[in-house]
């Protein structure tokens, strides 16, 4: 499989099958220049992830950021 079809198989970002698969995370084998991944391999892995809490960080909107005492956001323009 390519990593496009393993992110369209997951429901992901192809730029996260390859994050993941760099980082080795993600099962795949590298076959000249473009890396490949086995079906069976991700079925395997993603069953065994089921249950596993996300480990991608939460990121918070700027409403949900707390403030810094002190800290001012520069004006931009003279606003």
């Amino acid at each position: 499989m390519t990593a496009r079809q393993v992110a369209e198989f997951l429901g992901l970002h192809e730029n996260w099958v390859y994050d993941r698969a760099a980082s080795g995370d993600l099962p795949s084998y590298k076959l000249g220049g473009t890396r490949r991944f086995r079906r069976e391999e991700i079925e395997a892995w993603l069953t065994a992830r089921r249950g596993v809490p996300a480990t991608a960080p939460v990121v918070a909107t700027r409403a949900q950021r707390p403030a810094h005492a002190g800290h001012r956001q520069p004006r931009l323009f003279g606003e």
